[in-house]
């Protein structure tokens, strides 16, 4: 660090030849001005504005309005602050009360000059830096900061700004906040390398600085530098337990790498730090309802929806929470309230698809389907959607929507599942496609081979049935035979699809082959499992009656 004076000519004149006295007090002296030109502003300024930087800027600007009366360059801070909280007017009425108090503090005027800059009167406002220039001669390292940093409000002096705060820092290179300025200034032109440099300097000056930290997490943020991002982040938080803004973006940075359990634990941090939760309030509640905590992301959601500025996206978000909570009666009114806010342009798939789903837990299949179909319309590519719809579709007995709808989920896949054949043959089958229902189930039995589930051997045996109504080629025999094969081994279990398998072997024998004998035994194994059936006890009326009596005998 340089000091006007350089301690070289000390030496010359003798005063640091021997601990004296005097030079005792000289170096009190020296050190009084080190942590002078340290920190720009006074204790309680620094605390003030402080304040403003974690976000609790009622405070900060309460403390700086205590402070302001007790010098023009308070008055000056308490501009920077009413600046920094978005409010010119009060800002240049406190610059303006400086330079009343004190026409030759170069601060007050480079603070006017700043609000002219804002309001893009650049000529006014360089008469006004030019002021605070000539009144400390360029020397005062607070005053080249405070004009820099009114030259930032306006990217076309950005040069300007990044000259004087060399400057400044050649005069007080220890001044955290000098650095974080030609951080901000670098950054405005996009050279993130010099950006992130200032920023360190500025957190080496003064390792409690949570906004230096932050600072840098903000520019690697820029390039995705997860990463970084996240070191960076951690640092301000541990430099400074209470800046805020880096829970935030910790939060939300969680949040993006899927962690978020840890999303709402810097949200947690957060809120009660922060002045403004607004919407940070809904952030945290989508936080909970991630973390699958939903009875306290619904306490929050509550609150939300009441407030007048209430968004839809929050309206969503709770009738979604109530949705896994099982809670459908009461997610329905708040998902329809949402519907009816929203833009319908802003609607999203799966905003359709959680109402179908809720529809369909309510047992309004047919608004479901209709919900679904919405969802489908804007993304046809959802599987577990498109499986939805289908099953829906086959609740209702509409077979040949269920049909369609699963072609379509089988036509995005990489290679359709046995399941799928299965789904698609039912829906041919109680459509009366025969034919076709009878390739799909004889294309899971390819695919299942031994593994084929029972009731897809018995519907396959029954399309084929019904392919060859008329018995004219026996083409179900074989799959009844295996279908028999597999089912006797639980014969009580199976006993009603077994009657089904031997009458159709029993019909076969005498129609296709005219084999009483054979067919008898098939109705003899249908009585032992059901000795009322009806159907095998008149075929053994039939077959018992005596023959008719030939006549002239």
């Amino acid at each position: 660090m340089k000091n006007s004076v350089s301690p070289e000519k000390f030496k010359t004149s003798g005063l640091f030849d021997k601990p004296n006295g005097f030079s005792r007090i000289m170096l009190a002296f020296a050190f009084i001005a080190i942590s002078t030109f340290t920190f720009a502003q006074s204790p309680e300024v620094r605390s003030a504005l402080r304040l403003i930087d974690i976000e609790q800027p009622s405070k900060g600007i309460s403390e700086l309005e205590k402070l302001a009366d007790k010098s023009s360059s308070n008055q000056y801070y308490l501009g920077l602050g009413y600046l920094r909280t978005g409010n010119k007017e009060k800002a240049l009425q406190a610059f303006e009360k400086g330079i009343s108090m004190n026409e030759k503090d170069g601060l007050n005027h480079a603070g006017k000059g700043h609000v002219k800059l804002l309001d893009k009167n650049a000529t006014e406002a360089k008469l006004h830096f030019d002021k605070a220039l000539s009144v400390s001669k360029s020397k005062d390292a607070n005053v080249l900061k405070a004009v820099a940093e009114g030259y930032m409000a306006d990217t076309k002096f950005i040069l300007d700004a990044i000259n004087l705060l060399n400057k400044a820092k050649t005069i007080n290179g220890s001044d955290p906040e000098v650095h974080i300025l030609l951080g901000d200034a670098y950054l405005k032109q996009n050279n993130g390398g010099e950006s992130v440099s200032s920023y360190e300097r500025a957190g080496s000056a003064d390792p409690k600085n949570g906004k230096a930290f932050y600072k840098v997490a903000k520019v690697y943020q820029r390039s995705k530098n997860t990463d970084m991002v996240m070191e960076y982040l951690n640092k301000a938080v541990q430099a400074d337990p209470q800046y805020a803004p880096a829970y935030k973006e910790l939060g939300e940075a969680y949040y993006l790498n899927k962690q978020a359990d840890k999303a709402v634990e810097a949200y947690e941090k957060y809120l009660p730090i922060t002045e403004n939760a607004g919407q940070a309030r809904y952030q945290y509640a989508f936080f909970l309802f991630m973390a699958k905590r939903y009875d306290k992301a619904n306490e929050i959601f509550k609150e939300v929806i009441n407030s007048p500025n209430a968004s839809p996206t929050a309206l969503k978000f709770y009738a979604y929470s109530l949705i896994e909570q099982g809670k459908g009666n009461e997610a329905r009114p708040v998902l329809e309230q949402y519907f009816q806010k929203v833009k319908p342009e802003e609607i999203q798939a799966s905003d359709y698809a959680y109402y179908g789903k809720l529809l369909v837990d309510l047992k309004e299949d047919s608004l479901a389907n209709d919900a679904f179909a919405k969802s489908l319309d804007l993304d046809s590519a959802q599987f577990d959607v498109l499986q939805l719809q289908a099953t829906t579709f086959m609740k209702r007995k509409k077979y040949v929507e269920a049909a369609e709808t699963t072609k379509q989920l089988m036509s995005i896949r990489n290679q359709p599942a046995a399941q799928d054949y299965w789904n698609l043959g039912q829906a041919y089958y109680f459509s009366d496609q025969f034919s076709a229902a009878d390739s799909a189930f004889s294309k899971v039995v390819e695919m299942q081979g031994e593994k084929t589930p029972l009731p897809v051997y018995l519907f396959a045996a029954r399309a084929k049935a019904n392919v060859d109504s008329t018995m004219t080629t026996g083409l179900a025999k074989p799959m009844y035979d295996t279908f028999l094969s597999k089912a006797l081994q639980d014969p009580e279990k199976n006993k009603k699809s077994i009657i089904e398998a031997y009458e159709y072997l029993g019909a076969y024998s005498i129609h296709k082959e005219g084999n009483v004998v054979q067919a008898k035994s098939y109705y003899d194994k249908i009585l032992q499992l059901d000795p009322a059936h009806s159907g095998a006890k008149e075929f053994m009326r039939e077959l018992n009656k005596p023959a008719p009596a030939q006549k002239g005998r």
